[in-house]
């Protein structure tokens, strides 16, 4: 009698595990709290696309586990901004975790993390479709200047067209890119509305490389003018991240600020 009751109960378990994990109907973006690194989570029902998969602690991990169904083992997307170990780190436990469809970069990788996911290059005008999430890749340029990753960070805008409301929803990632790599897309006017720039600004600014000075221009803030900026940063993490410049530019700006180091997880749900 009793292993028929455990048995009835664990049932009814799985029964609930099962309808709590579905999903709601509406589309999520999560900054994953990673510690000091960087990983975006967008998902809609089964489809998901991942921006970065943080450093190798294994939180890349929990961040998926939190917001994908249980059954689900399988992400269509994976864009690898650049290959700062804060950034493709947790690549290693992602792929024993998940199966991953497709890879993309900015082509610079290490040859022993391409040997793994062997990624598509993208460049500036790329576009990276699936599902309900457009990628369009602002930088960088085909023909790179340099080689150093945070000047050659994958820079884009992510956009939504909400299930809810109806409405587009756009986010700017910016990797680790750095003042004078943003100044020449502003400039250049790579950032204009006909390049996929929204007219009345970004809903959301991924600030660059965590907040450092190395980062945000007021000429991309200017232009983006986004209504809220998140930090994807460690807590008391030896950098100095995000700085109090960066810090009080936003504020003086009036932009809403969220950062991992202090909210955690950081979702949009649209």
């Amino acid at each position: 009698m009793k292993n028929k009751i455990l048995i009835y109960l664990s049932l009814i378990s799985l029964i609930i595990i099962f309808y709590l994990t579905l999903p709601n109907g509406r589309a999520k973006v999560v900054v994953c709290d990673v510690g000091q690194g960087d990983a975006i989570l967008a998902t809609y029902k089964n489809i998901q696309l991942l921006v970065d998969v943080g450093p190798d602690n294994k939180k890349v991990l929990r961040c998926l586990e939190n917001h994908l169904p249980f059954w689900d083992k399988t992400v269509e997307v994976v864009i690898l901004t650049h290959g700062d170990s804060d950034h493709v780190g947790g690549l290693n436990d992602l792929l024993r975790s998940y199966k991953v469809n497709k890879f993309f970069s900015n082509g610079l990788l290490d040859k022993e993390v391409e040997q793994n996911i062997y990624s598509q290059k993208v460049s500036q005008n790329d576009i990276v479709s699936v599902g309900l999430f457009d990628f369009e890749v602002m930088s960088p340029e085909l023909n790179l200047e340099n080689t150093k990753d945070n000047e050659n960070s994958v820079v884009g805008v992510l956009k939504i067209d909400s299930p809810v409301s109806g409405q587009v929803w756009s986010m700017f990632m910016s990797g680790d890119v750095d003042k004078e790599t943003e100044q020449k897309l502003v400039w250049r006017g790579v950032l204009d509305q006909d390049y996929g720039i929204p007219k009345n600004g970004v809903d959301v600014l991924k600030v660059s490389h965590h907040g450092s000075n190395t980062g945000t221009t007021d000429e991309i803030l200017e232009t983006l003018k986004p209504k809220v900026a998140v930090i994807s940063v460690g807590r008391n993490n030896r950098f100095g991240h995000p700085t109090e410049d960066i810090l009080k530019k936003l504020k003086d700006k009036k932009i809403e600020i969220k950062r991992t180091d202090i909210d955690g997880e950081i979702i949009f749900e649209l």
